[in-house]
């Protein structure tokens, strides 16, 4: 009997140690050992070969669940990331070689050729894990892929004073996917996305005068060119002249974020490391305080044990009293300094969190300007963007029609007004 009792009292002890073990507030996570090269385009592709392509400002994604994962972070930051990791993909396709232009934009638009669509899964400094979904005008989905990779202190240590973001392996990940998928396009089937964009974005502005160009099967959500019309049309001629004012206000917005992203990269960086030290500093703290709690626990249970024997012989009794009471004494001392040390884990989650309101302060961008008038972004710049294609249709009204009404005429209210 005696020695079921210390066994269930020793089993009891090592399945508390075990538990006790795992308990860590923020998991470890393995570094990214492999570093991951941009695959390059071997030769220039002729310009009518190149493809634009439009990245709306990343979906922020949801915050984490759990309270300690959530620490420091914040939806304004979330928001601050969706702009500048949309902006290191833009750089990455860029250095590739195998696109036209690549443009960051704040939401979605008609008339893209290749539209590539971002989601942050996960960003602590520690782990980047993005949803990238690719489209081209046609309706063909390219991919839908989650892309991943984990950094360490030393990796920031190593990129101090680069211009190479320290997740540059996520970026350059989807660059080489995106690549894959351009060179199994065949030379027709690049100039039928670029003909169906065009036309996508003529319907958009004038869908009436260019109905029945294209055709779209509603089952595979895929569009056709049914026909086209003439290179010296007239009203395609006015189409292209708007779709190039198009270009320059998204150039310009392109142009903002590009700012934004060279005044927040220091900030930002300086953020993530940080906050990756202080997870690295909660983790040694929570390392001390779970041995400690595991070494009181089986203080306690051999004193409980040596009781047990005690309470079954009177003359061990007198031996074994004191040793156990000394023994709860100890555990209970080292279980108490594990409590001392979960306060100075909540001190380090609370300059996290100071971390995260410091740094939405300093990169909250300001002001746009657009053709020399100055736009206040203290709203939705999705918002702005709506607007504008509703201009980009007065637009096309003013180009068609002879005459220009003098409520119409440049400097007027509503010519103001509407630009």
């Amino acid at each position: 009997m005696r020695a079921a009792s210390i066994l269930r009292c020793m089993t009891v002890s090592f399945l508390l140690v075990v538990l006790l073990s795992s308990c860590a507030t923020y998991r470890r996570v393995r570094s990214d050992k492999e570093k991951v090269l941009l695959d390059p385009a071997q030769t220039e592709a002729p310009e009518a070969l190149l493809l634009d392509v439009r990245i709306p400002v990343f979906d922020p994604g949801e915050l984490p669940e759990s309270e300690n994962a959530a620490r420091g972070i914040s939806e304004v930051i979330r928001q601050a990331e969706s702009k500048y990791m949309a902006i290191q993909l833009k750089n990455a396709m860029q250095q590739s070689g195998y696109w036209g232009t690549v443009r960051v934009i704040p939401a979605e638009s008609s008339g893209d050729e290749v539209l590539v669509i971002g989601r942050i899964l996960e960003s602590n400094g520690e782990v980047l894990k993005l949803n990238i979904k690719a489209f081209d005008a046609k309706g063909t989905q390219w991919f839908d892929k989650d892309f991943k990779g984990a950094v360490n202190e030393e990796k920031y240590a190593d990129s101090s004073g680069s211009q190479v973001d320290v997740f540059q392996n996520v970026y350059y990940r989807i660059a080489n996917e995106l690549a894959k998928h351009y060179k199994k396009m065949t030379p027709e089937q690049i100039r039928e996305v670029r003909r169906i964009a065009e036309m996508k974005f003529a319907q958009q502005l004038v869908p009436n005068a260019f109905e029945g160009y294209l055709q779209k099967n509603e089952k595979k959500g895929l569009y056709a060119i049914d026909r086209l019309p003439a290179e010296d049309d007239e009203m395609l001629a006015r189409v292209r002249r708007i779709r190039e004012r198009d270009y320059m206000l998204v150039d310009t917005l392109d142009a903002h974020y590009e700012n934004l992203n060279h005044d927040m990269k220091d900030i930002y960086t300086n953020w993530r490391k940080s906050r990756l030290m202080e997870m690295n500093l909660i983790r040694k703290v929570d390392d001390a305080k779970n041995k400690k709690l595991a070494a009181g626990t089986l203080l306690i249970l051999a004193g409980i044990a040596l009781g047990i024997l005690a309470s079954n012989n009177e003359d061990a009794g007198s031996v074994t009293g004191p040793v156990v009471g000394a023994a709860i004494g100890i555990g209970a001392a080292i279980i108490l300094q594990a409590t001392q040390a979960g306060e100075e884990t909540a001190i380090n989650k609370a300059a996290l969190e100071e971390l995260g309101v410091s740094f939405t302060a300093e990169v909250e961008p300001t002001v746009l300007k657009v053709e020399g008038e100055t736009i206040e972004l203290t709203g939705s710049a999705e918002a702005k963007y709506e607007q504008w294609q509703e201009v980009l249709t007065k637009l096309y009204r003013v180009e068609t029609e002879p005459e220009i009404t003098s409520s119409e005429k440049p400097g007027s209210p509503d010519h103001e007004a509407a630009d």
